[in-house]
């Protein structure tokens, strides 16, 4: 298995307009609920936004597994729902 850094980019924003922002916090968890089920990942940690009252535009999930193809496929097929502004990138650790 290798390690990897999958970094989710949305939206950020003020906690007062939660509308005008897509708050990476939701797709990391969603994320993590939907690789639950593959036994060839392996959350490590996940990391999503540090302020009071501020919606993360980017989180950070450290992760292993041994097939990079379906996990490329599990970001496309989940972002595709939040939109053009969000983005993911994979960095090989």
């Amino acid at each position: 298995m290798h390690t990897y850094l999958v970094n989710i980019f949305g939206k950020g924003g003020h906690g007062a307009e939660p509308h005008e922002a897509i708050d990476t916090t939701v797709i990391t968890g969603e994320f993590v609920r939907k690789t639950a089920k593959y036994k060839n990942i392996e959350i490590i940690s996940v990391k999503s936004g540090a302020a009071f009252n501020v919606i993360s535009g980017k989180a950070e999930i450290n992760l292993k597994t041994d097939n990079l193809e379906q996990l490329k496929s599990i970001l496309a097929s989940l972002l595709i729902y939040y939109g053009e502004q969000t983005r993911f990138e994979i960095i090989d650790i």
